[in-house]
């Protein structure tokens, strides 16, 4: 390049961008210097250029910037800036940013590529800068050397895949723990875009963006003409704005095992503004239906080329794409499959079962409680059949002249026939009813009377009279008079001897107090000033006469406990007690 060459300004001022650019991005290797663009005038605005500097393998480059270092400063250079690169793309690893007007320190690479962009806005313009570069031999280099992983792709179709990484690069990687960094370059006719999608895209190491990953770049592999990063398990297709797109592939030592597969399809907008011819895909076209067309040689070649699949309708089976089991996506879809089906028919047992646990223990309740109902209705009719005789219901009868009560004749208030223990309940039912028979047969009526003898009772039942509930017999009238005794005389009554008080304070009749006499066996009892009229024995004294004096005798009478069954008929083992009124 000759160094003394200027781009020539015109009247207008106007300066083709590659004239611009030119003193940048054409070094003059004959003094190994670049400046900046239209040096030594000063820059122009709104300007981008891009310097990208390679030395021989085993050499390194150093940048020294000499004379001045003019450019608009800022903060954080985002106005005007020269960006250096170690590394021969856009997006290898950033040196730094240099603004302002100090001298940037001087840049050395790890290896033999230096990528360099000078960017200016469009406002102040400034003189710019001279840089010297030279080329350093590398002595701490120790791996031998191998090629770029660059491939060049073009066509209506295309695979991008892993596979097309030879083994041999592998290895190097492997063997000198040297990252794999291959880059493919697309291209289509101009006036056409790139649609690409993923068929397989699995990494060693998903979601480790340091380790593994896949860029998509347009035109240039800057950062900012990056259009896709994929650093996780899932790859979405997508659509490039040019012709001309850098799919680059990174991988460390440890994350060789990555795979992807990957296809590309060149296509053509349908409808373009102020282009009539385009409006419609041409015969040697396929019309997929989304203002796109594709070579007509796309449809029915097993391949997704539209993005809504509709080259793949309407295909002959045998175009179709075949049933692959070993497919991952197969393999997946009957896993789910295979899992629901085992799910759903372990559900149904286990419900069954469930269901006929729950009916047999309803059924056993049921049997339980039916066996209770039996037991329960048992023991009541058994009940009801004791209770219905003489033995354990206290029932008075009615005869001819009135009723009569029967008292025990042990505990002075119940029924004369004993009561049966527990233990005599459980004796047969027929010999229950057999002595009940014979003890009824003997029982007689009898009035004026609150206890009769047992042989007297046992002869109840043969007389018909009919079972009255059990209540206490009504007083008697104040008037009357035991049998066989002459009626009363005007005058003064005869002395009567008085009879001795029963017990306790029966018939209104109360304890004397403590100043009363010594009390014997009975106690010494005094009569009551006011009578009880709650007592059905207690009569007011209505004459001096002693026979109207209403007494009451009682008679205890002790018994020996009966055994299991002793049937007792004769009249003899139980003594008559006959208490009047």
């Amino acid at each position: 390049m000759n160094t003394n060459w200027r781009p020539e300004v015109g009247t207008t001022g106007m300066v083709s961008e590659e004239d611009k650019c030119r003193l940048f991005s054409e070094p003059n290797h004959d003094s190994m210097e670049f400046y900046s663009p239209l040096y030594p005038n000063d820059y122009p605005k709104d300007t981008e250029c891009i310097l990208r500097l390679e030395a021989a393998y085993g050499y390194v480059i150093r940048i020294d910037f000499r004379d001045y270092f003019d450019m608009e400063p800022s903060e954080k250079c985002e106005f005007d800036f020269l960006e250096v690169r170690d590394g021969a793309h856009g997006y290898s690893d950033l040196k730094g940013r240099y603004c302002g007007h100090d001298f940037p320190p001087i840049i050395t690479s790890k290896d033999s590529h230096l990528w360099l962009r000078f960017t200016s806005d469009e406002t102040i313009e400034y003189k710019g800068f001279k840089a010297v570069y030279q080329y350093i031999e590398n002595t701490a280099l120790d791996r031998p050397e191998i090629g770029p992983c660059q491939f060049e792709v073009s066509g209506v179709q295309g695979l991008i895949t892993h596979t097309n990484i030879t083994q041999s690069r592998l290895n190097y990687s492997i063997n000198y723990s040297y990252p794999v960094d291959c880059t493919w370059v697309i291209r289509v006719k101009p006036g056409e875009k790139i649609y690409m999608f993923f068929e397989m895209f699995q990494l060693a190491e998903p979601n480790e963006c340091d380790n593994n990953y896949v860029d998509i770049f347009g035109k240039e592999t800057d950062l900012r003409n990056r259009i896709k990063h994929y650093c996780g398990s899932v790859a979405d297709p997508f659509i490039t704005s040019s012709n001309l797109m850098h799919f680059r592939f990174f991988a460390v030592t440890r994350a060789l095992k990555s795979e992807f597969r990957a296809w590309f399809t060149a296509f053509r907008d349908r409808m373009q503004e102020g282009d009539d011819e385009n409006k419609q895909c041409t015969e040697e076209e396929y019309d997929c239906d989304d203002a796109t067309c594709i070579h007509h040689s796309l449809k029915c070649n097993e391949i997704k080329n539209c993005r809504h699949e509709y080259d793949e309708e309407g295909c002959d089976l045998g175009n179709k794409t075949k049933f692959n089991i070993q497919s991952e996506h197969i393999i997946i879809i009957l896993t789910l499959g295979c899992g629901l089906l085992g799910g759903m028919c372990f559900a149904m047992c286990f419900n069954c079962i469930r269901k006929l646990i729950r009916d047999g223990r309803q059924i056993h309740e049921n049997i339980r409680r039916s066996r209770e109902q039996l037991e329960e209705r048992s023991q009541r009719s058994q009940s009801m059949s004791i209770t219905s005789s003489p033995q354990a219901a206290h029932r008075p009868t009615m005869n001819e002249t009135g009723p009569w009560y029967i008292s025990d004749a042990k505990t002075n208030g119940h029924p004369c026939i004993r009561p049966e223990s527990e233990s005599e309940s459980e004796v047969d039912e027929d010999e229950d009813e057999e002595e009940i028979d014979d003890m009824e047969e003997s029982c007689v009526e009898m009035r004026d009377c609150e206890c009769q003898t047992r042989d007297s009772l046992l002869t109840q039942r043969d007389s018909g009279q009919t079972q009255l509930p059990m209540t206490p017999p009504p007083p008697p009238p104040p008037n009357r008079r035991p049998p066989g005794l002459p009626p009363l005389s005007p005058g003064p009554p005869p002395s009567v001897p008085t009879p001795p008080p029963p017990p306790g304070s029966h018939y209104g009749r109360t304890p004397a107090g403590p100043s009363g006499p010594p009390s014997d066996h009975y106690g010494t009892y005094r009569r009551s000033p006011v009578p009880r009229h709650n007592d059905h024995y207690e009569v007011d004294d209505q004459s001096d006469d002693p026979y109207s004096q209403r007494y009451r005798a009682e008679a205890v009478i002790e018994m020996r406990e009966r055994g299991p069954y002793e049937p007792t008929k004769s009249p003899k083992t139980t003594p008559d007690v006959l208490a009047t009124h």
